[in-house]
């Protein structure tokens, strides 16, 4: 068992469970009186987290639940995150974990501080669900007396710091619900608009009566399962022949002509924006930018869309 010494642990379903406490040169091998405490915030994920030495803790399957992706894709940004931000930080444990088949094994397990920096890697908004719901399950930890007060300082500041990384995965990570961009800000809008057309799942609807390249070039960072539809004023002969080379290599565009529109919206799977510029036109001068409360589907259906 890779030269460690496994002694018997007791499993038996109790919240908190006796076991071992073993160091080896690359994990800190642990289970004794580690909490499990259920997480379930709906129906779509339910995970046992365990709760030890002042943070929680999950595998890379509980992870892959959690994030909804992958194994794999959760294993490629665990490496990462071990290469780039948390070298030299223990943050892998080996616990003893009871499989389907009955037998123990002994799993890695990744504390706070990863399971954060692999929820920022794969932008999932699940992050944020699960960092409140840790640092209050952290805080009854302590109040209830499975950590030593002498701990309260230390305990505080990892709240404070898993604060700071949630600011950052918030601000990164999830597209801004309104703003102004100035005159000359020509990058930072385009990287706004860019931004908001990566975070697409399935499908965008643009309404702009002033299409051009530049808006068709933009559309191109979409992945390529997400259907562009193109509303405008007008489908020049110039457009038109812009949208069929563009068609030629990415996955097609659909354009219409709409003329009952003066306003720019821009449809991002169920959410709106309002846009005070045309995306052509983005940071040449003063505009604003707002998501908005109506669901893209109730705006659709009212100009007969």
């Amino acid at each position: 068992m890779n030269g460690f010494t496994v002694s018997t642990a007791d499993f038996s379903g109790e919240p908190c469970r006796r076991g071992f406490y073993i160091k080896s040169k690359n994990y800190l091998i642990m289970s004794n009186k580690d909490e499990i405490v259920l997480y379930q915030p709906d129906n779509s994920v339910q995970l046992e987290v365990r709760v030890e030495d002042d943070t929680v803790w999950l595998n890379r399957q509980q992870m892959s639940e959690l994030f909804d992706r992958d194994i794999k894709t959760i294993g490629k940004h665990i490496n990462n995150a071990l290469q780039e931000e948390l070298v030299g930080f223990s943050v892998v444990a080996k616990f003893a974990t009871t499989a389907t088949d009955g037998k123990i094994y002994q799993v890695d397990h990744y504390n706070l501080d990863m399971i954060l920096s692999v929820g920022y890697r794969v932008k999932s908004q699940r992050g944020i669900q699960f960092r409140v719901w840790s640092n209050r399950i952290l805080k009854e930890y302590l109040l209830k007396g499975y950590a030593v007060n002498q701990r309260f300082e230390r305990i505080e500041q990892r709240v404070t710091e898993t604060e700071k990384k949630i600011d950052f995965f918030v601000r990164t990570a999830l597209p801004p619900v309104e703003g102004i961009f100035y005159d000359g800000q020509i990058f930072d809008a385009y990287k706004f608009a860019s931004d908001l057309i990566k975070s697409a799942k399935k499908t965008i609807i643009l309404i702009d009566n002033y299409i051009d390249e530049s808006v068709l070039t933009l559309l191109s960072k979409r992945t390529k399962e997400v259907d562009v539809t193109i509303y405008t004023a007008q489908i020049s002969s110039r457009l038109e022949l812009d949208l069929k080379k563009y068609n030629a290599q990415y996955p097609p565009v659909t354009i219409h002509t709409l003329s009952c529109s003066h306003d720019r919206f821009l449809f991002i799977d169920a959410d709106a924006y309002h846009i005070g510029a045309s995306l052509k036109d983005l940071g040449k001068k003063m505009f604003a930018f707002s998501k908005m409360e109506l669901k893209a589907q109730d705006l659709l259906q009212n100009i007969g869309i």
